[in-house]
Formats: C-alpha cells, sequence, structure tokens
C-alpha cells in the first residue's frame, strides 16, 4: 500500500506533468497567434499602401481623362472651325477673282479716259492756253491722273488679294484637325479604359483592405485569448509548484554563467493540530523531527521524464558529493552551479560537466531523519518534480546608435567590445515599416515598445519574429573600421541599402513612408555553439522617410563626399564580413 506521502508525491508530479505540458502547448498556441497576426497585419499594410498607390494612379487617369475631354471639346471646334474655312476660302477666291477683274476693267477704262483728257488738254493749252477752258481741263486732267494711280493701286491689291487668298490650303487644315481629332479620341480611349481598370482595382484593393483588416482583428482576438489562457496557466503552475515542489526554480545567472537553483525548505506535516480537531496525543508520544536535507541535482531536460526516486536514491548513496549539492537555511535556500566555462566541475546526474547550450532542469532530493522514517514507517526520501527547463545562453552584442546615412543609402551602428569572436556573428539590418495606416488599431507588442521608446513601430513585431524574416528582407552589415577604447575594441558597421530594399513584410519601399532600422544580432552560420548565445534586438532611435515624393523639396539628388577610412587604432581592421 502506498503512503499517504507518496500519494501525494506521485498526485504533485501528475499535476505538474499536466501543467507543464499544457503550458508547453499554449506557449506553441501563443507563438504561432504572434506568427498569424504578424503576417495578418502585414497582409493589411500591403493591401492599404497597394490600394493607396491605385488610388494615387487612379486620381491621376481622372485628371487625364478630364483633361482629353477638354481637349476633344476644342478638337470639335476646331474642326467645325477648319471647314468653315474651307468653306470661306473657296468663296474668298471666287470673289477675289472677280473683284480682281473688275477693278482691272476699270483702271483700263480709268486710263483710257486719262489719255483721252491727256489730249484735250494738249488741244487746250494750244487753242485756249490761259483760259477758264484750260483751267478747267487741267484741273480735270490731274484729278484723273490722280484716280489712274489709285485705281493702279487698287488693282495691284486686288490681284495680291486673289493670289493670298488661292495660297490658303484650308483642305489641308481640314485634314489635319481630323487626324488629330482621331488621335486624340484614340488617347481618350485608352484613359477612360484606364480609368476604367483603375476604379475595377479600386474596388478590388478595398475588398481585399476590407478582408485584411477583418482577418487581423480575428488575429488580434486569438492572440488575446491565448495571452489569457498563457497567463492563467503560468499562474496555475507557479500555484502548484509554490504548493506542490518546493517552489523549486532553476534560472540563468545575471552573469549568464551558471544556473541558480531556489527553493522553499520542506515542512513536516502534522507538526500542530487545528484547535478543536479532537486530537490528543498521550502524554509520552513524541513525533521526531524530520530533519529534512536538502539536495539540488541537475539533469538533462531530454532525459526529465527518466528521473525516478529508485534511481536518485541509488546515484545518491555512490555519488552523493559528485552530483548533489546540499541547500540551507544559510544560503538563504539557493544554490548557483557554474558552468564548466568557468572553470567548476559541476556535473549532471549523467555525469556530464554543465555546459552552455545545453537545457536542464533542477530536482531536489530531500533526505529524513531515521527516527522519523521509523515512526511514520517509510523508509523512502522525498523526490520533487523536476523544475522547468533552462538553457543557459549569454547574449550576442548589441548594436549602438542605429542611424541612417545622411544620403539614407546605408544604415550605420557600432559594436561595443565583444566577448565573441565577430566572426562567430551576425548582425541582420531591417527596415520596419513605422506608424500605421489610416485604418489604425494595430496590437503591438509591449516588449517591443518599450525597447523602441519613441519611435514604436505600428506592428506586432518582437525577437522571435525578426528571427523568422527572410533573408531576402534584411541586409547583413559589416566591419567599416574599428578604434581601440576602454574594454577592447570598438566596432563600426555599416549596412548598404541597395535600390530594391525591401521592408521586412518583403514589400518595396515606398516614397513618402517613414521607416525604422533595427539591427538583429544572431550567432553566425560557422558558429559550432550556435546554441550557447542568445540573439539580441536593437531599434534605431528615428524612423525616416528614404524614398521621397515626386516632386517634394526632398526630392533632389544628393551628392555625397567620399569620406577616408580612418585608420585602426589597433592595426586590427582588416576583418572580413561574416557575410558577402
Amino acid at each position: 500500500m502506498n503512503s499517504y506521502r507518496e500519494n501525494v508525491q506521485s498526485a504533485a508530479g501528475n499535476t505538474l506533468a499536466g501543467l507543464y505540458a499544457q503550458q508547453q502547448q499554449l506557449q506553441s498556441q501563443n507563438c504561432s497567434a504572434q506568427y498569424s497576426l504578424y503576417y495578418a497585419q502585414g497582409a493589411q499594410l500591403n493591401a492599404y499602401e497597394g490600394l493607396t498607390e491605385v488610388k494615387q494612379q487612379l486620381l491621376a487617369s481622372r485628371l487625364i481623362s478630364e483633361q482629353g475631354v477638354e481637349c476633344d471639346n476644342l478638337a470639335t471646334n476646331l474642326d467645325a472651325s477648319a471647314k468653315l474655312v474651307q468653306q470661306a476660302t473657296a468663296t474668298t477666291v471666287t470673289n477675289s477673282a472677280a473683284t480682281a477683274a473688275g477693278i482691272q476693267a476699270a483702271a483700263k477704262a480709268i486710263s483710257t479716259l486719262a489719255a483721252e483728257l491727256g489730249s484735250a488738254l494738249n488741244i487746250a493749252a494750244a487753242a485756249c492756253y490761259g483760259t477758264d477752258i484750260y483751267r478747267k481741263t487741267l484741273e480735270a486732267n490731274s484729278f484723273i491722273r490722280t484716280t489712274a494711280n489709285h485705281a493702279e493701286y487698287i488693282t495691284r491689291l486686288a490681284m495680291d488679294a486673289a493670289a493670298a487668298s488661292s495660297e490658303v490650303i484650308a483642305t489641308d487644315l481640314v485634314n489635319q484637325s481630323a487626324l488629330a481629332r482621331a488621335a486624340l479620341k484614340t488617347v481618350q480611349g485608352a484613359a477612360n479604359a484606364q480609368f476604367t481598370a483603375l476604379s475595377q482595382q479600386v474596388v478590388a484593393g478595398q475588398t481585399t483592405l476590407a478582408t485584411a483588416s477583418n482577418a487581423e482583428k480575428l488575429a488580434e482576438g486569438a492572440l488575446e485569448d491565448t495571452g489569457r489562457e498563457m497567463r492563467a496557466i503560468n499562474s496555475a503552475v507557479e500555484d502548484c509548484n509554490r504548493a506542490l515542489n518546493f517552489n523549486l526554480i532553476a534560472s540563468v545567472t545575471g552573469t549568464f554563467d551558471g544556473i541558480a537553483v531556489s527553493l522553499d525548505p520542506y515542512q513536516q506535516p502534522f507538526t500542530t493540530w487545528p484547535e478543536g480537531a479532537g486530537i490528543h496525543l498521550a502524554s509520552d508520544i513524541t513525533i521526531p523531527a524530520a530533519n529534512p536535507e536538502h539536495y539540488v541535482f541537475i539533469a538533462k531536460a531530454e532525459n526529465a521524464g527518466s528521473v525516478k526516486l529508485e534511481q536518485i536514491e541509488a546515484l545518491f548513496n555512490t555519488e552523493q558529493t559528485k552530483y548533489f549539492h546540499p541547500v540551507t537555511a544559510d544560503d538563504g535556500w539557493q544554490v548557483v552551479l557554474p558552468v564548466s566555462a568557468s572553470g567548476s566541475a559541476v556535473a549532471d546526474i549523467d555525469g556530464d560537466l554543465l555546459a552552455a547550450g545545453v537545457s536542464y532542469v533542477a530536482g531536489v532530493y530531500v533526505v529524513l531523519s531515521l527516527p522519523y522514517q521509523k515512526y511514520i514507517n517509510s523508509f523512502n526520501n522525498i523526490l520533487s518534480s523536476v523544475s522547468l527547463p533552462v538553457t543557459l545562453q549569454a547574449p550576442l552584442g548589441q548594436a549602438k546608435g542605429i542611424a541612417f546615412s545622411p544620403d539614407k543609402k546605408s544604415v550605420l551602428f557600432t559594436l561595443p567590445p565583444l566577448s565573441e569572436d565577430i566572426t562567430q556573428q551576425e548582425f541582420r539590418v531591417m527596415l520596419l515599416h513605422s506608424g500605421q495606416p489610416l485604418t489604425g488599431g494595430f496590437m503591438t507588442s509591449e516588449d517591443t515598445d518599450a525597447q523602441s521608446g519613441d519611435a514604436a513601430i505600428g506592428f506586432y513585431f518582437n525577437k522571435a519574429i525578426a528571427e523568422q524574416v527572410p533573408g531576402a528582407n534584411y541586409r547583413v552589415a559589416h566591419c567599416s573600421s574599428t578604434q581601440l577604447v576602454a574594454g577592447g575594441l570598438e566596432r563600426s558597421m555599416k549596412a548598404v541599402i541597395p535600390d530594391d530594399m525591401t521592408d521586412n513584410f518583403g514589400a518595396l519601399l515606398v516614397p513618402g513612408i517613414e521607416y525604422l532600422p533595427v539591427v538583429l544580432a544572431v550567432p553566425s552560420a560557422i558558429n559550432i555553439n550556435a546554441n550557447a548565445w542568445s540573439s539580441t534586438l536593437a531599434f534605431g532611435a528615428k524612423a525616416e522617410t528614404l524614398i521621397p515624393l515626386a516632386g517634394s523639396r526632398e526630392d533632389a539628388p544628393v551628392v555625397a563626399k567620399a569620406a577616408a577610412a580612418a585608420p585602426s587604432a589597433s592595426g586590427d581592421n582588416n576583418e572580413h564580413p561574416t557575410e558577402s
């Protein structure tokens, strides 16, 4: 028959195991919900930007169509005017020719009359010189000569008018206006067709945006649901661990060089009785003190399921000092177990030295005094359930002073002295869409908002998501120069922004949109101990517009002066890029 204590331990172990499994499942669901929300927000942003671009094209097409209508009206008027000119020109040519002929006949008659008056003047001069007849004849001759000169001038004008009228090419004008109107009709038809197509695209884009917005809100709801469930299961795990498992907690030390294990001591049951319980021990009955001794051991997380009381008891009896570490009140019920890199000889129960990058669980083995075991008639000691897994990982170097270069063609930042070789690390530079679309209301990550400060991004983004961004959507930064500072070598890093650069979602950069640079540090492909390091995510201080809108004040070529590379203070300025 199992003892009460064994039943309690079994129930506690089963309860914790079930909670751990449920916690792991909810963590997976929460992670999946985060990715779903991230991609849903990306789809909505792309749909919004696409719709905005199509609307701009539609506006331009509408203006072209309106201009086309005005031009068509002008072309219609021009065609009608050309036809009127053609008709008027034909009439003018006919009338001009007739007028010229009439004027020419009149001029001939005037010339004949002038000749006859000239003869009469000669006769009068010979026969009647000095008389009134002579004077009247002389005056008439003067008038007719003036009239003859005027007639000659008018004849010339009439002939010039007739010639000019015949030179008007009204037929060509009509043909040209007809061709121009036909060409304009073709252009107007194409513009109208484009306007219709763009109108349909706007309708489709609005439908796509509405669908994406609905999907984004559903993803937000799913993440909020899993978040509440995660908080509930975490609280349940903490309460159960505190009540049933000595409040056993394993964590990485602040200096990332060991595992800290803390616990609450074993409390001997039934040391006092509730008042009025009706329990009265005989005066000669004394419950022996349990005098518990607490020992912490470490096991690989992958072997946590095989940790049994019989195995631990046998191992304790043979290798107590090697695998078990006492925890006392003097230590505050906490023990720190350093990893092998720090020169310790701490080993897990498999005999392997603790190492960075390996997932471990901690357990507590409680040894009770023999008199107490005899009293309760159970000679088994107490084995806790294992703790939640913990992996010793040190953070990689974090970028500082992230900003765009003056010409907006690269991202610059610095790295403080690194504990790890720079060739073992990769620094991925991403450009995040800053702000939210006019639809607004995007859920964001509280942790990311706290890290990014005033330059908070407008969508859900965190380090786990950054690690999943495809290689086509980021650029790898390389060391451009080094400087010897207190503590080691400070590096200046640079990532070039190509013309076909995309944001983190894979969309091409949009004119007029501000982007925030971020740098993710991850172990490089040649790092043989990548699990020993954790990624770091750093945010730029300011989002900026990389591509100005056409016609804006910033839409001007920028001539960047070539800066000479500063020589390294240490001479170690020949580092090779981690990725080309």
